[in-house]
């Protein structure tokens, strides 16, 4: 989740040997903890770093005009008189973001994208304020939401479910109870879809023996064919000779096929 940006200008800090340093283009960010210098951004200017173990020294056209320690892993420069509070909230030169709360744009986007007569029944209703339309403009995100995808050469859609399941397993990127995984199973007529959280993914077989008991005893059919990337938890790992078959394909009856997705 990204971080409110309240306001954008020019910022002013005064070292502790008097140089003043110019930041252009500084975001002010109410939720940051800390003031944040990134260093790729004063090289073009003229600016050079000299880094050790413990300390810094910011030098500007040969002459060294500031430096610093390293504390908690970030190399915190010194200033005078601690101006870095100050000048961040200074006012001059500061673009503020003016967000225009009666924009029936912005409630279409707030709302999920709903339709224009959706949102002045809702304003007719009384859940929302009386808002300006006249800012309501072709959405270029809906469009781009209701085009349908080119189909790809030599590609074929299910026409009776079941027939084709196609299974992926994702990170969580977190680490919730230990459940680090995520497998998903998507019958490709129906495209209705299962997932079932893995601490690791050597659990997929047990997470598709359960998808495949309880859709088969459903609807009165077997699968034909699974379709996934050909990782190691679906096909196995490879081997000096060859690819030695994972428990995921040895499970598979002779009647079902497992593919490899098309790129």
């Amino acid at each position: 989740m990204g971080s409110h940006v309240e306001a954008i200008g020019t910022c002013y800090l005064t070292l502790y040997g008097g140089f003043i340093l110019e930041l252009q283009k500084t975001f002010y960010v109410p939720s940051f903890s800390r003031n944040l210098i990134l260093v790729s951004r004063l090289v073009p200017f003229g600016y050079s770093f000299h880094f050790s173990e413990t300390s810094f020294s910011l030098i500007y056209k040969s002459d060294c005009v500031g430096n610093g320690i390293l504390s908690d892993g970030l190399y915190c420069i010194f200033l005078q008189n601690d101006t870095a509070h100050n000048s961040l909230h200074a006012q001059t030169g500061i673009k503020r973001c003016v967000v225009k709360e009666d924009s029936s744009i912005l409630w279409h986007r707030r709302l999920g994208h709903i339709s224009i007569d959706r949102i002045k029944r809702l304003v007719n209703d009384g859940v929302l304020s009386t808002l300006d339309f006249t800012d309501f403009e072709t959405c270029v995100d809906c469009i781009k939401g209701k085009q349908t995808n080119k189909s790809k050469r030599g590609a074929t859609r299910s026409s009776t479910i079941l027939k084709i399941i196609h299974t992926d397993i994702c990170s969580l990127d977190m680490d919730s109870h230990g459940q680090k995984y995520f497998i998903s199973f998507i019958d490709d007529f129906s495209r209705y879809m299962y997932l079932y959280i893995l601490h690791n993914k050597h659990e997929a077989l047990d997470a598709f023996k359960v998808f495949k008991a309880e859709v088969e005893k459903q609807y009165g059919k077997q699968i034909k064919i699974v379709r996934s990337d050909r990782g190691g938890e679906y096909y196995g790992r490879y081997l000096e000779d060859g690819q030695s078959p994972g428990p995921f394909v040895k499970f598979l009856p002779p009647c079902l096929v497992l593919q490899t997705k098309m790129v």
